[in-house]
C-alpha cells in the first residue's frame, strides 16, 4: 500500500472520529438542555401539593384575590388546576407578601383586586405567606369553576 493511500485512510478515519465525537456531544448538550427545561417548570400548586410545603421552598400557585391592604399583601383563595385555563375553588386561604421588586406581568398592580384571579411565583415562608416575585395577571384568560 503507498504512502499516499495510508495517508487518505488515516484521514478518513480521523474525520470519522472527530464526526462522531461532534454528534456526541450535541446529544448530550440537547439532553441537558432537555433535563433543565423539565425541571425548571414548576405547574401550580394545588391545593394537597400546597398543603405539605416546607418554608423557604419556592412556589408557583394560582389564587382568587379576595382583599388587597393598604400595605399590598393579597389575601385570597387557592384554586386547583385542572388544565392551563381551568380551574376549581378551594376552601385554602392563602396570603401573598409583594414589595417594590415584585414583577406584575400580563396586567398591572391596579388589576390586583378582589375578584382578580392571578398566577403568584415565589417562596414559602415560615410565617405562611408567600413571598412574591412575580404575579402574572390571569384574569379573562381562564376560567375558575
Amino acid at each position: 500500500m503507498s504512502a499516499q493511500a495510508l495517508t487518505h485512510r488515516y484521514m478518513s478515519a480521523m474525520w470519522t472520529f472527530i464526526i462522531a465525537g461532534l454528534a456526541v456531544l450535541s446529544l448530550a448538550y440537547t439532553w441537558r438542555g432537555l433535563e433543565k427545561g423539565v425541571s425548571m417548570h414548576l405547574e401550580p400548586a394545588g391545593e394537597s401539593q400546597f398543603a405539605s410545603t416546607k418554608p423557604g421552598t419556592s412556589v408557583k400557585l394560582v389564587l382568587e384575590v379576595t382583599t388587597v391592604d393598604a400595605a399590598g399583601e393579597i389575601q385570597g383563595k387557592l384554586l386547583n388546576p385542572q388544565d392551563d385555563t381551568h380551574y376549581t375553588r378551594t376552601p385554602t386561604a392563602v396570603r401573598i407578601a409583594r414589595d417594590a421588586g415584585t414583577a406584575i406581568v400580563m396586567g398591572k398592580a391596579s388589576d390586583v383586586h378582589p375578584g382578580a384571579v392571578i398566577h403568584v411565583t415565589g417562596k414559602f415562608n415560615a410565617d405562611h405567606r408567600v413571598q412574591a416575585s412575580q404575579i402574572v395577571i390571569l384574569t379573562g384568560y381562564v376560567h375558575v369553576k
